[in-house]
Parts: structure tokens; C-alpha cells; sequence
């Protein structure tokens, strides 16, 4: 039996990827981060990430085109509402400082990215007039990194039981996913 429930809540029973954290810099250079829910591949090398156009991550994108997008684990909760509960405009000196979150440099950008995330993708805008109308942000994935020791080389694919990603589902609530079945 189902129980109809209101449209507006679609969202929380149709999460979209896994909880992603974006990384950016100012035009002057400083270093921004946030968290966001809305999300998912679109080619084997795009993704689509969507974006409030008011915020500084956006304002960062539409002025210099190159992101981080990191996936974080199930422990990193704490840091992913600390990078959501302030807009980077509102800090008076460093985001990741003021909001006490570790980070580490991402290897060809060096932005910040949240230290030990599963995996992280250094990315550029491929669609600047998507982003501007829609806040849809179609990005080109440059290079990705994965945890050496949740990657399974022979099957090219996180290891059975390490993709502890998280799904939102309202407020400060999340779900685990990566828990892998097959039809075998």
C-alpha cells in the first residue's frame, strides 16, 4: 500500500546523488566551501551539480570557471552542516578556519578540498549559459581521485562495503548508501 504524499516533498523520496561538498576561490583567491544534495552524473566524465545562483560558490564559478567537488563519508557529518550553515560572504577571514573544517589541497587546482573524503573531482564549467539561467552546473570532470583503499583496481569500482556515502533527507538528516549487491 502507498501513501500519497505532498509533491513538494518529491525531493526527499528521490534523492539525487550523494552528498557533495564544492570547493572554489574568489577572484582575490580565497578559498570557499559548501555542501549540497542536488547532484548527479551526466556522462561518464560530466556531472551536474545544482546551484543557488546567490551564493559565493556560484559567484566563484560564473568568475573563474574551475571547481572541486569532493564526496565525503558517513563520519564527516559534523563538517558537511559546518560548510552548509554560513554563506562563504558572511566570513570575516577563512571559511574552513572560522568553521573549524580540515582540509586538504587538491592535486592540480590546489584548492582546499575536505580532508579524507572517498573520492574528489577537479572540474571546469562546460556550460556557462546553463549555469547563468537555470543554476544547473555542468561540469567537465579534469581529474578524479579515489581513496586508494576503497578502490578495487580489477573491477574499477569502490570495494564492496567502503562507499559509505551519504543521501540527504531533511535538515541534518542522512542516509548511507554503498552497499553493493549484485545479481549474482
Amino acid at each position: 500500500m502507498y501513501k500519497k504524499i505532498e509533491s513538494n516533498l518529491a525531493y526527499r523520496a528521490f534523492t539525487g546523488g550523494p552528498m557533495i561538498c564544492i570547493f572554489t576561490k574568489s577572484k582575490d583567491g580565497t578559498p570557499n566551501g559548501m555542501s549540497a544534495a542536488w547532484n548527479c552524473p551526466f556522462d561518464i566524465d560530466e556531472l551536474i551539480l545544482v546551484l543557488d545562483k546567490g551564493h559565493t560558490t556560484s559567484e566563484n564559478i560564473r568568475n573563474g570557471s574551475k571547481i572541486v567537488v569532493a564526496v565525503p563519508s558517513s563520519n564527516q557529518i559534523s563538517e558537511i552542516l559546518k560548510l552548509g550553515s554560513i554563506h562563504g560572504r558572511d566570513c570575516s577571514v577563512n571559511k574552513f578556519v572560522e568553521q573549524n573544517v580540515d582540509t586538504e589541497e587538491s592535486e592540480l587546482f590546489k584548492f582546499p578540498v575536505i580532508k579524507g573524503a572517498l573520492a574528489y573531482f577537479e572540474c571546469e564549467l562546460n556550460d556557462k549559459a546553463l549555469f547563468e539561467d537555470k543554476g544547473i552546473c555542468l561540469v567537465k570532470v579534469k581529474n578524479c581521485y579515489v581513496q586508494e583503499n576503497m578502490w578495487d583496481e580489477a573491477s574499477k569500482s569502490f570495494k564492496k562495503g567502503c562507499l559509505n556515502s551519504l543521501h540527504h533527507v531533511s535538515e541534518a538528516v542522512f542516509c548511507t548508501g554503498g552497499e553493493l549487491v549484485s545479481n549474482d
